[in-house]
This record gives structure tokens, sequence and C-alpha cells, in this order.
């Protein structure tokens, strides 16, 4: 008997040890509360690679303007030193030429028209990659934040396993103690505490991971912690994924984007072939009469209109012609890669959006109530002395394994509506 007590003294003593050994990983002063969509709407507002995206788009609209201008005129002035035998004498003195002219380049109507719809086009591609660009932070944003919520529940629930786990050490330290229960209960409980104690650090520092990448997303200099109120209810979109290809194919950025860049290079195949049509050259040309300048109106004065002859077309233009096609045809085949990965990244996430959402209601409705159950009876049972504290384990690791597939399996629904309303490009839920 005095050997028993002294045992029970050990391993209630380990026991001891081993809670007040237990590290919860500190998850930061927790400072703000705020919900999933005032988080996304300060990722729009300070995300650096969307404001990188929306000032590229401002620049291509601010280019735009440049093709619709002629170019500049040209002024010249000409002075010519001539020699007395080749020269009219006044009063003995050689008079130089002088000459001031002005000329502008007019370049074939339809060439400045087909340049600035091209810019235009380009202008449109990149206003639709600010969007898509939008839609992927928007995206990650969303996902980190499910991954934050999935990792602080699961710390949350560990967390009240381990308090309801020291509770039944205390029980078994209490049976032991009056040889009700063998010293591989006491042994057992202590190894499951442990356990739950490292994969509780474990979760925590993915807490922190998932955290820090929030913070990041929303281009945050500080690093205060968040606290996330709750996962939001997905209810059914009642959306068939025929119906969500039908919405990406219409609404998704990129597909807008990858278009504009095609009527671009449509627009591009066709003015290479304008480049045969001639330029006009206008000039006009005054000389000085005796030694200045009169008005317009009096005086020499000269105009002339040039074309330009595309005479070394096989060098330059038909060139230019093979490169637009070229790129035309890059440009089409650029479309139906770009449409056939948006349809199977739709259909990609429809399908895991589908599967979490039945998995989520299955575990609410039927596994979780029922495990939660077993375990409430199997803990009687062993109380009672009717059932062994191997069988009570057990159950609490399967109740403890199926919360944690509920976790997930709520995190995966966030993620995959995430991941779906990226691929469509638009906010499903409304």
């Amino acid at each position: 008997m005095k050997y028993k007590l002294l045992a029970a003294f050990v391993c209630i003593f380990i026991s001891t040890r081993v809670f007040a050994g237990v590290i919860v990983p500190p998850l930061g002063p927790v400072t703000e509360k705020v919900s999933l969509s005032a988080l996304v709407q300060e990722a729009r507002k300070n995300n650096p690679r969307l404001k990188a995206a929306h000032y590229r788009a401002e620049a291509a609209k601010a280019r735009v303007a440049l093709f619709r201008n002629i170019p500049d005129p040209m002024v010249e002035y000409e002075y010519d030193k001539i020699t007395p035998a080749a020269s009219m004498n006044d009063g003995g003195k050689v008079r130089p030429m002088k000459t001031m002219a002005i000329s502008q380049q007019i370049p074939f109507p339809t060439k400045v028209f087909m340049r600035k719809k091209s810019a235009q086009k380009e202008a449109d591609a990149l206003d639709q990659e600010y969007k898509e660009t939008e839609r992927g932070v928007v995206r990650d944003v969303k996902n980190a934040y499910a991954t934050l919520f999935l990792n602080r529940q699961k710390v949350d629930y560990l967390n009240d396993s381990l308090s309801l786990m020291r509770q039944f050490v205390e029980v078994v330290n209490k049976k032991y103690a009056v040889n009700k229960a063998g010293q591989q209960d006491v042994l057992r409980a202590q190894v499951e505490y442990s356990k739950l104690s490292n994969t509780l650090i474990l979760y925590g520092t993915e807490a922190n991971v998932a955290e820090s990448l929030l913070i990041s997303l929303l281009g945050r200099t500080e690093n205060a912690s968040i606290d996330i109120p709750q996962a939001g209810q997905v209810s059914d979109l009642g959306l068939n994924v025929e119906d969500a290809v039908a919405l990406a194919r219409k609404d998704r950025p990129e597909l807008k984007s990858v278009r504009a860049m095609f009527e671009k290079a449509q627009i591009e195949s066709s003015l290479s072939k304008q480049e045969f049509l001639p330029d006009i050259t206008l000039k006009y040309k005054r000389d000085e009469v005796d030694g200045k300048f009169n008005r317009i109106d009096q005086g020499q004065w000269t105009g002339s209109v040039g074309i330009n002859v595309p005479i070394w077309f096989w060098g330059k233009q038909l060139p230019e012609i093979r490169e637009a096609r070229a790129d035309l045809e890059a440009a089409r085949a650029d479309y139906e890669a770009a449409e056939n990965t948006a349809v199977f990244e739709v259909k990609s996430a429809f399908a895991r959006y589908d599967a979490a959402r039945k998995l989520v209601g299955i575990y609410a409705t039927g596994v979780l109530p029922q495990a939660t159950s077993a375990v409430t009876t199997a803990r009687r049972a062993y109380e009672s002395g009717t059932l062994s504290f191997l069988d009570l384990l057990d159950s609490m690791r399967i109740l403890r394994d199926l919360q944690m597939e509920y976790f997930g399996s709520v995190a995966a629904l966030q993620i995959a509506l995430a991941d779906l309303e990226q691929a469509v490009g638009g906010d499903l839920e409304k």
C-alpha cells in the first residue's frame, strides 16, 4: 500500500510538472476586431500591388492622347553666304541670301485614327488587368482571413480540450490513488496532454503566419493583431457550373483584357497595310528682299506639297505586315488559352465549393453532434467503471479529429468561394 501511495504521488507530481510546462504560443495582443468586408475595402485602398496596377492603367489612358496628334511643325532658317562673282552687288557690298521656312507633315488621316484606337485598346486592356489584380487581392485577403479563422478556431478548441484533459488526468490520478485505475492510464493521460500541447503550439504558429500574410495584403506597416469575429456564413448560391462558366466568359476582367489585346492586334494588322498610304508634307518658304522679310502679301515666297513614296516596301512595309499578322494570330491563341484556363478554374473552384458546402452541412448536423454525444456517454461510463480509459481516449480523439475536420471544411468553403469569385470575376454572394 505504501508503494502504491508513493507511485500515485510521483504520477501526480509528474502530471503537475507537465501541466506547468505547457507553452501556448502567443497570438499577440488583440487590438482590433474587424469584419471581412472592412478588410477587403482596406486592401482595395492600400495594397501596393493594386496601386501599381492602377497607376499603370492611368499611364496607358494618358498615352492615348499622344496618338491623336500630328507631328510637330518644322521651322527652318537658311543663311547662304555667296561670293561676289555669283552675287548681285549693292553699292560694292555682297548681300547674303536668307530664307525662312515652315513645314508640317500630316499623316494620312486614317493612320491617326487607327493609332489612337490601338492605344485605346491597350489602355482598356491595362484597365481590365487592374480589375483582375483587384479580384486577385480580394481573393488573397479572403483566403488569408479563412486560414486565420481556421487556426484561431483550432487554438481555441485545443485550449478547451486541454482543460478537459486536465480534468480527466485528475480523475485518473484519484482513481489510481484508490487502486481503481492502473499506472498505464495515468501515463496515457499525461502523454495525451503533451500531444495536445504540441499541436496547440503548431496551430498557434500557423495562425501567426496567416495573420502576417493578411497584414501584408492590407498594406499595413504596423503589426497590430487582428481579431476576426467569425467566418461568414455561406449559403447555397443557387448557381450551377454552367451559369458560373457563362458569367466568367462575360465578366472576368482577365478575359476582357486579353480580348482587348486581341482587338488591338486586329487594328495593328489593318494599320500595317495602311503604311502604303502616303503622308503629306506642306511647306511654306519666304526669301529676304532688300535686306528684310516683308509682310506676307509682299516679297517672294514659295509653297510646296510633298508625299512620301513607299518605294522600298519589300524591306519595310511587307515585314511590318508579316509581323502584325503573326502578332494577331498570337493574340488569338492567347485569348483561346485564357478562356480555356478560365473555364477550368471556374469548374475546379465550383467543384471544391460544392463539396465543401456539403461537408459543412454533414459535419454540423450529423457527425459532430453524434461524436459529442458519444464522448459524453463514454465519460460517464468511465467514471462509473464500465469503460476503460483507453476507450475513453479513443472517443475523445475521434471527436477532436472530427472537430478539426469541420473547421477545415469551413475554411475550405470560404477559400473555394473566394477562388470561384475570382475565377468568375465578381462577388457571387451579392
